[in-house]
């Protein structure tokens, strides 16, 4: 059966790159829906206190197409708290997010579909090429995170914050990381909490234009320890329960 889906799609300074990644994403989310394979869409595009003409963009785009919700922190607040305004305005069966680089398309989300229509509560995407795209410094570093992440957490399963998750779940899971761990710390607390998760393959793009907005110590060392305090938060939840 299908369902509905939304979806969010933070930008900082991607002014450049909003008109064709959104553009592709109205064209296939419009043809998942004339194929049966989704009932309807929202897309949440949100400008994070971008310093360049993003915003407008964003309105723009939003006039030419009423399933565009459009939104703005006003001042930067990273990663985190973008997708958590996004989500906060979500209204489908079903929620996943998108980067507005073009990374990552709605092809690639159209993988996960599959396991959602099997009955998951939460499909899950891991990249099997990123060396080949990004490069091996971006590469080392997603593998470093993941061996951080198996000490601290003792999670095994493979996750590059792609994913579509039941939007009922937002309800129940508390999401505190103010970075882009956030898109981590979700899979981790629907697993932990025993929601049905899949994995599934998917790849990423070369980014259309631009440099990435993650890479640089001061944010990775952030990540870092977003994952320690998560560790120390669920201690205290399960101390409290």
């Amino acid at each position: 059966m299908a369902f509905s889906l939304s979806i969010v799609m933070f930008a900082f300074n991607e002014e450049e790159n909003l008109g064709p990644v959104v553009g592709e994403a109205v064209e296939a989310l419009d043809r998942l829906v004339g194929e049966g394979r989704l009932s309807d869409w929202q897309l949440v595009l949100l400008d994070d206190g971008s310093s360049d003409g993003t915003y407008a963009k964003i309105c723009a785009l939003a006039a030419e197409t009423p399933k565009i919700l459009p939104m703005t922190h006003g001042t930067n607040r990273g990663i985190g708290a973008a997708v958590k305004t996004g989500f906060a305005a979500t209204v489908m069966d079903y929620v996943s997010i998108l980067p507005a680089d073009g990374q990552v398309t709605v092809g690639e989300l159209a993988k996960l579909i599959p396991a959602v229509e099997a009955g998951a509560d939460m499909a899950l995407g891991y990249y099997t090429q990123r060396g080949q795209v990004d490069g091996g410094l971006r590469l080392f570093l997603s593998k470093g995170l993941r061996q951080v992440m198996r000490l601290a957490l003792g999670t095994q399963r493979p996750m590059d914050g792609v994913y579509m998750f039941r939007r009922t779940m937002l309800r129940a899971l508390p999401l505190k990381s103010e970075t882009f761990f956030v898109n981590l710390e979700l899979p981790v607390r629907a697993m932990r909490a025993g929601y049905d998760v899949r994995s599934v393959p998917v790849e990423v793009h070369a980014r259309l234009s631009g440099s990435s907005k993650v890479l640089g110590l001061t944010r990775i060392a952030r990540v870092g320890g977003e994952v320690l305090k998560f560790r120390a938060n669920l201690i205290v939840e399960a101390m409290e329960r």
